[in-house]
């Protein structure tokens, strides 16, 4: 009964088409250019130096056929983990590798099928539409972005804002400037330039800032602003109370745009970086205050007619970001970030959401992929998740299995179409 339910939910769910809400793609060339970039994917980099690989057998200065070799030795010590399951599961459905390890008999007829992949131009649109079935992604875009050209067919833009907001520093106000052709000398023209700036990205769908997890959140006057960007100007080093005063008004000036040009505000918190001796090139670690959230409510009650979508790498976080959903009809959930990628967290971000939260609060994917091959693998990853979790619902009776279908239509692709107003 149960077996057979699951099978059935897992066979619809394959065939709903899904809305990627966040990706670091290349626009220029969104599947993989060289077998490095299936190959050694971060999350696989930082598993093999976690279980003992020593880094410099990866260098990018060392041929990618001697640096797939060097690795093979540790390869068996990550099999157990889940990014070891997708990875070898897109492989096989990409390239037709037909083994479940990687070995010296079987890693040159792989590479050889990686590099025929890549001669073929679009490639990534056979695996985005017709493996991965993803209609939408998003872009990752940053100020210097301002020209860029993508298949509007397939990808949208965000506009990533953390050196303009959560990382303030004066090489990111040189490149704001440079970008709007201005001068930032006061906060007047800081808050001019970034209109600007919001401007030339019009086109964009949504508004991103990664906040470290000890972020909190003022409501500072501009003489105030002005006062610490005066400082940043002429120090190397903001002291933490002029940081937080910048920060929380760059904050508030950015919230304003994304209100008046129908952004919605993606939020991503949980991630703290860079942290010393932590694997490169991440760096990172899960953190969690408890501060910063409700520190973030008066926001979410000042901006009421914005939207904000909420996405965490760390469960200490879910419940809580799930309590604010339910307390707060313009904020939404999303995705399962980086140290949540993994199927224990999956499954409790889903579970959290679909029990306590009306169905149109959450969008279920979220692939963090810089090649179309990953976006792939990682999609795989989900709609296993979500169908375990449905089929648990229809057994428990929480659900019908009509219901069940119609719940992962809202996750996959109703919900962020609605909520990004993707046409």
């Amino acid at each position: 009964m149960v077996e057979g339910t699951f099978l059935k939910l897992k066979e619809f769910i394959d065939s709903v088409p899904l809305i990627d809400i966040h990706s670091h793609m290349n626009a220029f060339h969104p599947h993989a250019q060289n077998p490095r970039d299936i190959l050694f994917y971060h999350y696989i980099v930082t598993e093999l130096r976690s279980a003992g690989m020593p880094l410099e057998l990866v260098s990018s200065e060392l041929p990618v056929e001697k640096a797939a070799r060097n690795v093979l030795k540790y390869l068996p010590f990550i099999r157990n983990t889940s990014t070891y399951w997708y990875f070898t599961k897109m492989l096989k459905e990409l390239y037709s590798f037909e083994h479940d390890e990687i070995n010296e008999t079987n890693l040159n007829d792989l590479l050889n099928a990686i590099y025929e992949g890549l001669k073929i131009a679009d490639r990534y649109k056979w695996i985005l539409t017709k493996k991965a079935r993803i209609e939408k992604t998003f872009l990752t875009l940053t100020q210097g972005d301002t020209e860029l050209q993508y298949d509007q067919e397939l990808f949208i833009g965000a506009l990533r804002l953390d050196p303009l907001i959560s990382n303030i520093e004066r090489p990111s106000l040189k490149g704001l400037e440079k970008t709007v052709n201005s001068s930032v000398e006061t906060i007047d023209d800081f808050e001019n330039s970034l209109a600007s700036l919001f401007r030339k990205f019009s086109r964009c769908v949504a508004a991103t800032v990664s906040f470290q997890p000890e972020a909190t959140f003022t409501n500072p006057t501009k003489n105030e602003a002005n006062r610490a960007l005066r400082n940043l100007l002429t120090s190397d080093q903001l002291s933490s109370n002029d940081s937080q005063t910048l920060t929380s008004y760059a904050f508030r000036l950015a919230l304003n745009m994304s209100k008046e040009l129908d952004l919605v505000f993606q939020l991503m918190l949980g991630a703290k970086k860079p942290v010393a001796g932590a694997a490169p090139p991440d760096h990172a670690i899960t953190g969690f205050e408890s501060y910063t959230v409700p520190s973030l409510c008066p926001l979410f009650h000042e901006f009421n007619e914005l939207k904000f979508d909420v996405i965490t790498s760390t469960p200490l976080l879910s419940h809580q970001l799930a309590v604010v959903s339910k307390n707060y009809p313009n904020v939404h959930v999303s995705g399962y970030w980086w140290y949540a990628f993994y199927p224990t967290y999956i499954k409790q971000f889903l579970c959290e959401r679909l029990q306590m939260l009306p169905r149109n609060k959450s969008n279920g994917f979220f692939s963090d992929a810089y090649v179309a091959e990953w976006s792939y693998a990682k999609s795989c990853m989900v709609r296993l998740q979500l169908a375990n979790v449905l089929a648990e619902m229809v057994k428990d009776g929480y659900v019908t299995k009509d219901l069940a279908k119609e719940l992962a239509v809202d996750l996959l692709y109703r919900n962020p179409k609605n909520l990004y107003k993707i046409k």
